[in-house]
């Protein structure tokens, strides 16, 4: 079973680009739990007569160290880009908007807050809730 394994520890990717990593990893269905298992069952079934040398050995954990922190940022990432919208949306309290209505209408009103549930958040512009954050188009 020498060899099962082989080729593995490639990311696809690099330079910072964590979300698409993430993806594809998870596109390809390899997380780094699933990765740390293929690893362990190579080193159980190898042939001990030509075991995985040790430069192969610490190529793969190599791999998966980067598959992990590559994980760990896009994670990060994420996080603070939901910080950032969140803060975008609580500075427009205020604020006298241009917003885009669900029949593709335009409105204007002043944003009075900025619900907060489980499937994001909404503003509530002159009395009427549920207004998504993008679909403000001018800031005044």
């Amino acid at each position: 079973m020498s060899g099962a394994v082989e080729g593995v520890g490639a990311t696809g990717a690099t330079g910072g680009a964590a979300s698409k990593v993430k993806e594809q990893a998870e596109a390809n269905g390899l997380n780094k739990d699933q990765f740390l298992q293929l690893l362990v069952a190579q080193l159980k079934n190898q042939d001990p007569m030509a075991p995985v040398g040790s430069q192969e050995f610490m190529s793969q954990m190599a791999a998966f160290s980067t598959l992990e922190q590559v994980t760990n940022l896009a994670v990060a990432n994420e996080e603070q880009n939901q910080m950032m919208a969140i803060n975008q949306s609580l500075s427009l309290v205020g604020h006298n908007v241009t917003y885009i209505k669900e029949d593709e209408s335009l409105a204007e009103g002043k944003v009075e807050s900025v619900d907060f549930g489980e499937e994001g958040f909404a503003l509530t512009i002159n009395g009427e809730s549920g207004i998504p954050a993008a679909a403000v188009t001018k800031v005044a």
